[in-house]
């Protein structure tokens, strides 16, 4: 997901790119993907929700906030773009509408990143230095304040930044994600701090901690905390790579570079949200045998059916 300060430069207006997308195509390649991320999403939060040995591993916290947050971007940001895909314009038609769109599909998305970030850095503690969680205290001050304020921060940045900033919103309906512009990103001390410190920094560190990780991993011989966690990292650092690279390279003073192809990397950014439910899904191991007895039961469901006809 690019930054606000980039779309309030180049590439405000989607629509006059050489690289513009159909609509009917984004309509159906976001649908596709939307409703099985939905029904995985739901599925995996069910379980690692209701099952308290899944709900209190701390591992699993982090899975959780992601999901939820994906989760609510599924049913509600995604749709509005389907929205828009199909009809060509922003219903209804009002500014309190897009401020909750850009805070979902700008303050979710980077919550996800940055919370992802900590979970790369923390799997180090969970695998390699467990006795840092030992006591309830402990967990408390390393595992549950730094989830908090991480989440905490942006929800209030984002906030102040998308509906009280000291700036005028202007929206065009006619464009997806009303103009695809907050006025925040005019503003530097807030466009620094979301193009360095919620997409830079994060993607550069997850790259480090998740290679550190595999590293030791392989040393030690120990992979079943870090599967999870590197799947997940992965599909960010494929999908949301190519845009942290266009703002670090606008930021070394090559304020247009990579104009042109930016409605391409900006759709392709979605595809973490989409596919984030279905690999957390494969890569857990504890979630995937919950899948299979699930699978089992269709399949003796339909056989005692099939059986029924045939009698």
């Amino acid at each position: 997901m690019a930054s606000v300060s980039d779309k309030n430069t180049s590439y405000l207006n989607l629509s006059d790119s050489n690289y513009e997308f159909e609509n009917p195509l984004l309509f159906w390649f976001f649908l596709i993907f939307d409703i099985p991320a939905v029904f995985c999403s739901l599925f995996s939060l069910y379980h690692l929700l209701i099952e308290r040995s899944l709900r209190e591993a701390l591992h699993n916290h982090t899975t959780i906030i992601i999901l939820l947050f994906n989760l609510v971007y599924q049913l509600v940001d995604i749709p509005l773009h389907l929205q828009y895909f199909k009809t060509g314009i922003i219903r209804p038609t009002n500014s309190t509408l897009c401020l909750f769109w850009l805070f979902i599909d700008y303050g979710f998305y980077f919550i996800n990143l940055v919370v992802l970030m900590w979970a790369s850095f923390e799997r180090h503690i969970l695998i390699f230095h467990s006795s840092m969680m030992a006591t309830q205290r402990k967990r408390f001050f390393i595992h549950y304040v730094p989830l908090f304020i991480i989440v905490s921060f942006l929800l209030i940045f984002y906030g102040i930044a998308i509906f009280s900033p000291p700036c005028q919103n202007t929206f065009d309906f006619t464009k997806d994600l009303c103009g695809m512009a907050g006025c925040y990103g005019s503003i530097p001390s807030f466009a620094l701090i979301e193009r360095i410190a919620f997409a830079i920094i994060p993607m550069f560190l997850i790259i480090i901690f998740n290679i550190g990780l595999l590293v030791r991993i392989v040393w030690q011989k120990q992979k079943k905390l870090a599967v999870n966690l590197v799947s997940i990292s992965l599909v960010y650092l494929c999908f949301d790579g190519p845009l942290t690279m266009i703002n670090l390279v606008r930021l070394c003073g090559k304020s247009n570079w990579a104009s042109d192809p930016w409605s391409i990397f900006f759709y392709i950014s979605y595809f973490p949200i989409l596919l984030l439910p279905m690999v957390c899904l494969g890569s857990s191991s504890e979630l995937r045998n919950k899948l299979i007895p699930f699978h089992s039961r269709q399949h003796q469901r339909v056989a005692v059916l099939a059986t029924a006809h045939h009698t």
